[in-house]
């Protein structure tokens, strides 16, 4: 008999955000291998916060849509806004807005969490639910869950597409968190993690972290790695390469990531004569487009780069196609999506990144990647100028992308999830 599911995403289409891709593939390829999945999402997300568009969720799954009460976002906002201007007339200037700091717990979605809980319910009564699964972030989600599984004693999944409640300071040394945010935080995630039967995370690194700072669950946590849908293969073509050697970056920059010294190894290889405007770019798609302005000016290689507004997800894939180099960054212990997506489409990486998990898949599968982990332009200038030398040559090697794919598609992470959660049922 196919099992029912209830799946509490936030981040789900409308929404177009990077954290829905995850939740629409594993519904779907949960419905695909047996299950019947039911999708639990808000009505009115957040639209400050959030990025509200037209997709369409997959259509052979349900979903119901729940209204979230209110939005703290707008509201300490504005209220944060008004002492900002009051405090200013004192010379006291707020450094950050305090009432998110101590009053937002777990998150600013908290308003979706009453009727969530009230609608989470009705679904598991009328669909006999056997296994409720939570999508975070955002944070309050878990809290619908704990709530769920409280009433009805039902098996409970988090799966954390980000790190929450642990010190990334092994892998982000400067990442500091106020002391009253950092001692909430890992309360609440210590309250929601004793809750749950089973807690997944996208990375081994990700995974470790929460081993080594809370112990109590070595038996229940796994990696499942978000992986590429192996489906959008089959709706491109071979594309010929762009007649510009073209590095190309797509999607969210990250800038609090260390960045200038790629476009410093730009700049050094424009004054050594290497690339012009006329054999070289470096395209990007993606949004605050006006974040970088400064930088090409300051280095005087707006000639060099191309920026450009987002475009849908199929015509990205078509433009990675075409490009020479993907520019790959990661905030560590996360993997950028952008690693799944490069490899099955068969081009190398110019990857500016720290030693580490990511690493050493690149290196895996990706032979002709170009691996930078000093935070230096001298070593980006040299991977670029061995690159274009490598394509005049036809020294470039294919990635290994059936042997990726077996790996770490789409499909088999939802495989390997399903058979974790058919432990967590009744008579297994």
């Amino acid at each position: 008999m196919n099992k029912n599911i209830l799946m509490i995403c936030y981040y789900y289409p409308p929404l177009t955000d990077v954290g829905c891709k995850r939740s629409v593939f594993f519904a779907k390829y949960f419905k695909e291998y047996g299950w019947n999945p039911f999708v639990l999402s808000v009505k009115n997300p957040d639209t400050t916060y959030c990025s509200l568009g037209a997709d369409t969720p997959p259509e052979d799954i349900p979903v119901t849509y729940s209204l979230s009460l209110f939005s703290l976002y707008k509201f300490f906002g504005k209220l944060n806004a008004l002492l900002y201007r009051l405090l200013k007339v004192f010379r006291i200037e707020l450094k950050k807005n305090y009432f998110l700091e101590f009053l937002c717990v777990p998150d600013i979605f908290i308003g979706w969490v009453p009727l969530a809980i009230v609608n989470g319910l009705k679904l598991i009564k009328k669909h006999d639910i056997d296994l409720i699964y939570v999508s975070i972030t955002p944070l309050s989600s878990a809290m619908i869950g704990w709530w769920l599984k409280k009433i009805t004693g039902k098996p409970l999944v988090l799966d954390y597409r980000d790190p929450f409640g642990v010190d990334l300071t092994k892998y982000q040394p400067h990442f500091v968190d106020g002391w009253f945010r950092s001692h909430v935080d890992r309360w609440y995630a210590n309250a929601m993690l004793r809750s749950c039967d089973m807690l997944t995370v996208t990375t081994r690194e990700t995974e470790q972290l929460y081993r080594e700072q809370y112990p109590f669950v070595n038996g229940k946590i796994h990696t499942i790695y978000n992986g590429f849908d192996h489906h959008f293969l089959d709706q491109l073509q071979s594309e010929n390469k762009f007649e510009k050697f073209t590095i190309i970056y797509t999607g969210e920059f990250y800038y609090p990531i260390e960045y200038e010294y790629f476009f410093a190894g730009l700049d050094l290889l424009k004054k050594q004569g290497y690339i012009t405007s006329y054999n070289f770019q470096f395209l990007f798609y993606g949004g605050n487009i006006s974040d970088l302005k400064h930088i090409l000016a300051k280095y005087d290689i707006k000639d060099l780069v191309a920026l450009r507004q987002r475009i849908p997800y199929v015509e990205v894939l078509r433009e990675i196609q075409k490009s020479h180099l993907q520019l790959l960054r990661i905030m560590q212990p996360m993997i950028s999506t952008k690693l799944f997506e490069g490899i099955p489409l068969n081009i190398p990486f110019l990857a500016t990144i720290p030693e580490g998990e990511v690493e050493q898949i690149i290196r895996k599968y990706s032979p002709s990647s170009f691996v930078v982990t000093e935070k230096r332009p001298e070593p980006v200038a040299e991977s670029i100028v061995n690159a274009m030398q490598q394509y005049r040559d036809g020294k470039i090697a294919d990635n290994h992308v059936s042997e990726f794919l077996s790996s770490f598609s789409r499909a088999e992470s939802a495989k390997n999830m399903l058979a974790l959660m058919e432990n967590l049922l009744p008579g297994r």
